[in-house]
């Protein structure tokens, strides 16, 4: 997969393959647009080792014809355990946001977890960090805490991180679609 700068404008433009170690090259470069502390290939390999972990890639496909080849959009990193399931990651390209990128991965992600019995899907996100938290709100989860300074930024200012979650009963409304 190449990191051209071409991104569909069309979400049925994006494909959702799962994410194996073959594609934890191209996940840890994806991170590094998402995240200070951004993960290496080595690191998602790991992650994705440990029982209960899965993960989806979204790309844009190529085009032989045009001898383009499939471009990377995004990724999202889960870890499961009994009954609940935890957003470890999740990173859109910076020039593929806005494009439904994350509400692809995230549909995907609650069809996998719905199949599993999985029934609550939690995750932090950084109280700063307004465009997740807003993408998180329009796909039904709510605030239920608060951790203090919980992230260190390189600058060494701490920021909060909201605990929020999701009961995946509320997926029958259609709020994944």
């Amino acid at each position: 997969m190449s990191s051209e700068s071409h991104v569909p404008k069309f979400a049925n433009e994006i494909e959702i393959v799962p994410l194996t170690a073959a594609f934890c090259a191209v996940a840890s470069v994806l991170h590094t647009d998402g995240f200070e502390d951004h993960w290496s290939e080595d690191e998602m390999i790991a992650l994705l080792d440990v029982p209960g972990a899965f993960g989806f890639l979204a790309f844009a496909p190529g085009n032989d014809a045009e001898n383009q080849l499939d471009i990377p959009l995004g990724f999202i990193q889960m870890q499961t355990v009994l009954d609940e399931a935890e957003i470890n990651t999740i990173v859109v390209a910076k020039q593929a946001r806005k494009c439904g990128v994350a509400r692809k991965l995230l549909s995907a992600t609650f069809d996998r977890l719905r199949e599993t019995g999985i029934g609550r899907v939690l995750l932090e996100v950084a109280d700063d960090n307004t465009s997740a938290i807003a993408l998180y709100r329009h796909n039904g989860f709510v605030e239920i805490g608060r951790r203090k300074q919980y992230y260190r930024r390189k600058s060494g200012r701490s920021v909060d991180a909201l605990v929020m979650e999701r009961d995946l009963g509320l997926c029958v409304l259609g709020w994944d679609r």
